[in-house]
Order: structure tokens, then C-alpha cells, then sequence
């Protein structure tokens, strides 16, 4: 049976089952009509026929998706596909009907985001972010074709985010060099804070994290009860609410849930860092106990946020006289170090907590190639019968 509703506007909300499921069939300025098109797409319904509605908006369809996806997916996860519908979706497609947005329409979405900049002049939205954004408004039209069955043809059906000839580069990895990881954290190993000086914290999360791997996300969820000997346990991460700030959530994929070996001398710098932190707590009354046993607390006892964290990392690259990277800069530094040091894929991808050994592969491929032109050089080198 249908439901009807008055919005905010004036206009009629009209709304009817299918299969269980209750969904907008769109807004009407009385509600005798929204009762007339209700009892249509009913008598479609029981006669098994496509919904299609030439009136039906954008943004009804979105928001009806938007409430399945909320029952679907990890919070954290719908936090995000509802940031990008709202800020990337919207503010392009929100008032148009869906039987009128054509694939030029989309393309031309796709190409505006293409052609953004920033005031250096480089590209503001990265191919991989406008991909992104792409696979949520596919997965509006999929939803809107399947579930709903108000379109006959999906218009988004096999399209791409346009690749410029000057953006083809753009989403390829950054990493330390060891001699430039080593100079970053020669600085901030001697690097004095104003206040508790004593408290290296963010040279002890650099070197942790070129060592272990870890998102950034990841390390500053950790806590001191996740370390049992060498055996790290990594089973949550850090993620922001509404309102920006720090919660604790479930980690994206299952592989993510993983445990990792660290080596000796990364347990020596960790137990250092734990007494020193132990020393602050009682030592100022101004540095208080994390409640979570976090590693990497800030001297409030809080958990620090990857905003905070980019921002200093950033400036403490250009004090010490080293190209930033970006915070995953130091996840990409441990897999390319690992890589040089002749460790496998299979190996490297548990480690990172990849789905699959492709991912790594193909996150590494440049890398892996260079790794393996240098060693067929030693080889030929080696061999070679020449004087």
C-alpha cells in the first residue's frame, strides 16, 4: 500500500512497496496526485512491468539508495558515499529527472572534475578520487535500472574517468628513498619539541610506520595490548564522524584483520618510547594516561587525527630537507624496501593486508620491473665474456 507525505516545501512525497522494500516514486504539488501516480506504478507492480517514471528526480532516486546503503554498509562507509553524493553528485544532477540524464551529461560531470586545479595549477581531483566518484553515481544508476526499475538503460554502463595525457602520472607511488628515510628520521630522532621535549612521538610513528607497513589510519588506532612479543594484532583502525572527529571503526576488508612480525629492533625503539611515556605520565601533571592504552596517544591521553598528522609530517619533511610523500608515503617506503630486499608478492600483500596479490602487483608494478631490470643487470654483468 502506498504512503504519502508533505515536505517541507508544500510538495507530496509519494511512496509504494515492491518486493518488500518501500521507495520514492517522487514529489508531487498535491497530494491527489501523488495518489494517482502511486496507484500507477501499483497497477505496474502487480502486472509485473517496469516502474519507469519520466518525473522521477535524481536526487529522490539518490536519497532511496542512500537509505539502502545505510542498512548495507559499515558505518564508516556510508559516512563516505553520502560525503561524495552530497558534495561530487548533488550539486550536478540533484534537480534533474532521471529519464533526461543522458551520457554526455555524465561525461561532461566527469570531464569538469578532469579540469579542476588547484592555484599551483596541478590537478585538483587525483584520476583515481574522480574514479571514486564515478563507481558511486554507477552504483546509483545500477540501483536505480535493478532494484528500482525506474530506467530501462543505465546510462554510466562501462564508462571511464577520462585520463589526460599531463594526469596519466597522477596517482603514481610516492616513496622514501632509504637515504631520504633516513635523513627524515635522523631529524626527528634529534628533533626537540616546545613542550616535553622528551616525547618523541612522531619520530617513533614515522619509523614505525616505514617499518610495519601500516596505514596511517591503522597505526593510531593501535594499542599497547595489540603487541604480544614480536606479533603485532591489527584489528581496528581510526575513522572520523560527522562532526570530524576521531572514532574508533572496524577495518575496510577482511584480509586488513592481520597479524605481522616485527623485527627486533623495532621492539627495541617501541619499548624505549613506551618508558619514556610511562616517565611523562608521572612524571607532568599535564600528560595524562590514554583510558585505551593507545601507542601513539597524544599528551592528553587522545588519539591524534591523520589530519593533524599530515599537516606536522609535512612540516617536519621541510625542516629536515626531505620531499614530502604524504602519510602513505611510508606504507609504499616498507613495501618498496621490502620488495628490494627480495621478499615475494605473496608474502609482501599479507603483509600489507591486500585482498589479493594482484593488488600488490599492480599497486607495485613499476617498482617491481626497476627491481628486476637492476638484477638481470648484475646478472649480465656477472656473466658477461667480455674483458
Amino acid at each position: 500500500m502506498a504512503t504519502f507525505r508533505q515536505l517541507k516545501s508544500g510538495k507530496w512525497q509519494a511512496r509504494v512497496s515492491r518486493d518488500g522494500q518501500e521507495f520514492s516514486i517522487g514529489t508531487f504539488p498535491t497530494k491527489k496526485q501523488a495518489q494517482i501516480e502511486a496507484s500507477k506504478v501499483e497497477e505496474r507492480i502487480y502486472y509485473g512491468l517496469s516502474l519507469n517514471d519520466r518525473n522521477l528526480l535524481f536526487d529522490e532516486v539518490a536519497n532511496t539508495w542512500l537509505e539502502h546503503k545505510r542498512n548495507n554498509v559499515k558505518d564508516q562507509t556510508y559516512v563516505q558515499l553520502e560525503s561524495v553524493l552530497r558534495l561530487h553528485i548533488m550539486p550536478f544532477f540533484e534537480r534533474k529527472r532521471m529519464m533526461r540524464i543522458s551520457r554526455a551529461d555524465i561525461s561532461k560531470w566527469l570531464q569538469t572534475y578532469a579540469d579542476y586545479k588547484n592555484s599551483d595549477g596541478s590537478p585538483k581531483y587525483k584520476h583515481g578520487t574522480r574514479t571514486k566518484h564515478l563507481s558511486v553515481l554507477k552504483d546509483i544508476f545500477y540501483y536505480a535500472t535493478h532494484e528500482m526499475e525506474v530506467l530501462e538503460k543505465d546510462p554510466t554502463r562501462r564508462l571511464t574517468a577520462p585520463i589526460q595525457d599531463n594526469l596519466i602520472k597522477d596517482d603514481e607511488i610516492k616513496y622514501f628513498s632509504l637515504e631520504e628515510l633516513n635523513q627524515l628520521l635522523d631529524f626527528m630522532e634529534t628533533y626537540e619539541h616546545q613542550r616535553f621535549k622528551e616525547y618523541r612521538l612522531y619520530y617513533m610513528l614515522m619509523y614505525f610506520m616505514s617499518q610495519s607497513g601500516l596505514r596511517i589510519s591503522e597505526a593510531l588506532a593501535l594499542r599497547w595490548s595489540d603487541l604480544k612479543g614480536n606479533r603485532l594484532n591489527i584489528e581496528r583502525q581510526t575513522v572520523r564522524d560527522d562532526n570530524n572527529k576521531v572514532q574508533i571503526g572496524t577495518l575496510k576488508t577482511k584480509s586488513s584483520y592481520r597479524k605481522i612480525q616485527l623485527e627486533q629492533e623495532v621492539l627495541e625503539e617501541l619499548e624505549r618510547f613506551r618508558e619514556v611515556q610511562e616517565k611523562m605520565i608521572e612524571e607532568y601533571e599535564g600528560f595524562t594516561r590514554s583510558k585505551d592504552g593507545i601507542i601513539f596517544q597524544n599528551f592528553k591521553g587522545g588519539y591524534l587525527t591523520p589530519s593533524i598528522v599530515r599537516e606536522s609530517i609535512q612540516e617536519y619533511c621541510e625542516l629536515a630537507g626531505v620531499e614530502y610523500k604524504g602519510t602513505h608515503g611510508f606504507r609504499h617506503t616498507h613495501a618498496v624496501l621490502l620488495l628490494e630486499a627480495g621478499l615475494s608478492l605473496k608474502a609482501i600483500s599479507k603483509r600489507l593486508g591486500h585482498s589479493t596479490i594482484r593488488t600488490t602487483a599492480d599497486t607495485y608494478l613499476d617498482v617491481t620491473k626497476k627491481i628486476e631490470e637492476d638484477e638481470l643487470e648484475k646478472f649480465a654483468s656477472y656473466t658477461s665474456r667480455k674483458i
